[in-house]
C-alpha cells in the first residue's frame, strides 16, 4: 500500500511539473518582445545587432547595462612577427578560430590594432599626405567585422600606435608630420579616418574607437621622436572632433598610465594631469566636437599610482562622470613572482575583473599579443577570469 502512495505521489509530482512547464512556455509565447528577450539574458549572441550607448559613466546594450568582460587580440599571428595584418595577408581562419574561442570563454570584447606600425595602412604619397588605403585593406577590415559579428564579439578599433613613429617604423617620419603638421592631419582625417568612420557607421560590432595607443610615448621617448606633446594631443583632438561629427559611436584615447588621464596626478610629471580632457583638447584645436566620449587608460604592475581594483573611478578619473573601460592591463594573476612587479601588487585575474567592475568601471581588456610571450599575458589566465565573472554577472556579459 505504502509503494502505491508512493507510486501515486510520484505521478502527481511529474504531472505536475508538466502542467507548470507547459504553463511556463505558453506564458512565454505569450510575453511581448522585450521580455521574451529577458529570458534570454546571459547568453551570447548569434549575431550582434545592438549598437552599444552610453548613459552617464555606464555602457549600454539594448537599455541593459553591458560590463565589458574583453581582451585584447591586437593583431595577427604571424610568421614575422609583425603587426600589421590588414592589406596584405590577412588570414581568414586565424581570426574566426580566435573570435570562437573568445565566444567559448564569455569574452564579448576585443581591442583590435588597425595601423600597427603603420607599414600597410593608411596608404600614402611618401611627404606624410594620407590617400586614403588599398582596396585590400577595406577587404580585409569587413571580413574582421563581419568574423567579429558572427561570434557575438564587440570590437574597440584602435587606429594608431606609437610605433608608428618609432625609429623602426619604416614611415616614422612621414606619421611624425602627420603628427606634425596640421595641414597633414587634416589629410589623414579626410582620407582615411572618415571613410572608415562612414562604411562602418551602421555595424553595431565595432562599439567604438580608440585613437592612438599609448600616445604618451610619442613625446617621452627618444626612439619615437620627443615630438611636441602639444602637436601630440592636438592630433588627438582632431581625430576626436571628426570622429564625434561623422560617427555616432564613442571615441576614446589608450594612456599609457593614469598620470596622464587624471589631474589626480598633475604633480607626478612635467605633463602629469589629463590631456585628454574636454578642456585640454579644445585648447589645442578649438571644436566643440573635439571630446572623448570614455576613457580607456593602461594599467600594468610597474604602476604605483593605485590600480582599478583598489580605486574608484571617482578617485582615479577625477569625478568619474565618463565611463572607463580598463584597454590593457596584465593578462594573469599578478604576485610576487611576476615579471616587472615593482609596486608589490598581488592579486587574481578573476578578483581584478570583479573589483573593478564593483569599483565602477565599465570593462576590462587584459593584454596579450599573438605570441604570449612579452611576460605581460596569456590566453589560458584571461580565460579564467572572463568565464569566473560571467559565472557571477552573466547578464552583464550579454544583457
Amino acid at each position: 500500500m505504502r509503494s502505491l502512495c508512493k507510486l501515486w505521489c510520484i505521478c502527481l509530482i511529474i504531472l505536475s511539473y508538466s502542467c507548470q512547464k507547459k504553463a511556463f512556455d505558453q506564458a512565454a509565447e505569450s510575453l511581448p518582445k522585450q521580455k521574451k528577450m529577458a529570458l534570454n539574458n546571459g547568453v551570447a549572441p548569434a549575431s550582434i545587432t545592438d549598437a552599444v550607448t552610453i548613459s552617464g559613466n555606464k555602457f549600454y546594450v539594448a537599455s541593459k547595462q553591458i560590463f565589458f568582460n574583453g581582451i585584447n587580440t591586437a593583431w595577427q599571428k604571424q610568421s614575422d612577427y609583425t603587426l600589421d595584418f590588414l592589406g596584405r595577408n590577412f588570414d581568414y581562419t586565424w581570426w574566426s578560430n580566435e573570435f570562437q574561442r573568445y565566444k567559448d570563454n564569455k569574452i564579448n570584447l576585443a581591442r583590435i590594432w588597425v595601423h600597427g606600425s603603420g607599414s600597410h595602412s593608411p596608404s600614402l604619397n611618401g611627404d606624410g599626405l594620407v590617400t586614403g588605403a588599398s582596396s585590400q585593406f577595406w577587404t580585409d577590415m569587413d571580413q574582421l567585422v563581419q568574423i567579429a559579428k558572427s561570434k557575438g564579439v564587440y570590437l574597440l578599433v584602435t587606429f594608431w600606435s606609437f610605433d608608428m613613429v618609432k625609429n623602426t617604423s619604416s614611415k616614422y617620419n612621414q606619421f611624425r608630420q602627420i603628427i606634425n603638421d596640421v595641414n597633414k592631419t587634416q589629410w589623414y582625417t579626410e582620407y582615411f579616418l572618415v571613410p572608415f568612420l562612414q562604411r562602418y557607421e551602421n555595424e553595431p560590432t565595432i562599439m567604438g574607437y580608440d585613437i592612438c595607443n599609448e600616445p604618451e610615448h610619442m613625446w617621452r621617448d627618444a626612439n619615437c621622436g620627443n615630438l611636441n606633446k602639444d602637436n601630440v594631443v592636438r592630433f588627438i583632438a582632431w581625430c576626436a572632433a571628426k570622429t564625434n561629427q561623422f560617427s555616432t559611436k564613442p571615441v576614446t584615447v589608450g594612456s599609457m598610465w593614469i598620470i596622464f588621464n587624471s589631474d589626480r596626478y598633475t604633480s607626478w610629471d612635467t605633463y602629469g594631469g589629463n590631456n585628454y580632457s574636454n578642456a585640454k583638447l579644445q585648447a589645442q584645436y578649438n571644436n566643440s566636437n573635439a571630446y572623448l566620449d570614455f576613457y580607456s587608460p593602461h594599467w600594468y604592475q610597474w604602476q604605483s599610482s593605485g590600480a582599478p581594483f583598489t580605486t574608484t573611478i571617482g578617485y582615479w578619473l577625477d569625478n568619474g562622470d565618463k565611463p572607463v573601460l580598463i584597454g590593457e592591463t596584465p593578462g594573469y594573476d599578478v604576485n610576487s613572482s611576476s615579471y616587472n612587479n615593482s609596486g608589490n601588487w598581488n592579486i587574481t585575474l578573476a578578483n581584478y575583473y570583479k573589483q573593478s567592475y564593483w569599483n565602477g568601471y565599465a570593462g576590462v581588456c587584459a593584454w596579450k599579443n599573438p605570441w604570449e610571450n612579452d611576460n605581460y599575458g596569456n590566453f589560458n589566465a584571461i580565460k579564467v577570469a572572463t568565464n569566473d565573472f560571467y559565472v557571477n554577472y552573466p547578464n552583464l556579459v550579454y544583457p
